[in-house]
């Protein structure tokens, strides 16, 4: 049986944890005032270049005393996760869609370790043999149901983010299986 992980990182699955994925991290930062970049590659077998590039790019904002908060590693988690179906710029639009500016949370429709969560939750609750857009649509809209966000449109905004996410995600895990399957076809 293999083994399956919270999304983006090497952490174990823990089903308790299904709804608020993100809760692992955040108790780790609110002990430690945050991770190092090489805690950060160990966590999510990111290069350490990768995720500085990231910085540098203006994609996660800068650390403050070499630690990376919970803001910036949702976002990087995030970018990780989405990076194998959508090319780099698409996720950062995506994301400045969602919660505008990467260094200003005030123009924030949620918080992103909440969006990591939420993408974590839906993720979880899909049963890959039952993928329909439909039942993308359903999880989401019920995962969203009590969600009220700061402006009037920000549910339909997040609900769209969350859509593209997920389906991108999904769309990543049938390419790895489908690469799997060719390559036992292919080299017996």
């Amino acid at each position: 049986m293999q083994t399956k992980f919270f999304p983006g990182t090497v952490i174990p699955f823990d089903s308790a944890l299904s709804k608020n994925a993100f809760l692992v991290i955040s108790t780790l930062c609110s002990a430690t005032g945050g991770i190092t970049l090489s805690q950060l590659t160990e966590m999510t077998g990111l290069e350490g270049t990768t995720v500085q590039n990231w910085v540098k790019r203006g994609w996660v904002s800068k650390t403050v005393g070499k630690k990376y908060n919970e803001r910036q590693i949702a976002r990087i988690l995030i970018i990780s996760i989405l990076r194998e179906a959508l090319q780099l710029e698409q996720i950062v639009g995506l994301m400045s869609y969602v919660n505008g500016s990467v260094d200003d949370i005030a123009d924030d429709i949620i918080d992103e370790g909440e969006l990591y969560s939420s993408l974590c939750a839906i993720i979880f609750e899909l049963d890959e043999n039952m993928l329909s857009a439909n039942s993308i649509k359903s999880a989401i809209k019920e995962h969203l149901a009590d969600y009220k966000g700061p402006l009037p449109d920000s549910k339909e905004r997040l609900f769209s983010a969350l859509r593209v996410m997920v389906t991108a995600y999904i769309s990543a895990m049938i390419k790895r299986k489908s690469e799997k399957l060719c390559k036992d076809i292919l080299e017996p």
